[in-house]
């Protein structure tokens, strides 16, 4: 059992790191205006439907200072992992958010979003 959490682990670190070295800020910053613009900003300090994305990398999730958040959207830390889980299915991570956003399946699109909104 241990073995086979390392290998996926391991796994999982590998697909990061290899995406995230030929990830496509230019690709992430269309997909960002496509998918998150209507509802989210990445400018520090301007407020939208959706919490600000600025500055998300490291953060607690629901801790955006003024935005009122679903219940039980507490207990993940933004890194690239967590964002790539909640980017392809946000209901599947947070089943009560009030985020209407349905999920970005493409692995590739999502590490590219990650590197446009600086998450490594």
């Amino acid at each position: 059992m241990k073995y086979s959490l390392l290998v996926a682990s391991l796994g999982i670190a590998s697909f990061l790191v290899a995406n995230t070295a030929s990830a496509d800020a230019a690709k992430g910053e269309a997909s960002f205006k496509k998918n998150c613009m209507v509802c989210h900003s990445n400018k520090p300090g301007e407020k939208k439907i959706g919490p600000n994305l600025s500055s998300l990398a490291g953060r607690d999730a629901g801790t955006e200072p003024g935005f009122k958040y679903s219940d039980g959207f507490t207990g993940v830390k933004w890194d690239a992992a967590n964002l790539q889980k909640f980017i392809e299915n946000p209901k599947g991570m947070f089943p009560k958010t009030k985020m209407t956003f349905p999920g970005m399946k493409d692995a590739t699109e999502r590490t590219d979003l990650l590197e446009f909104l600086g998450v490594k």
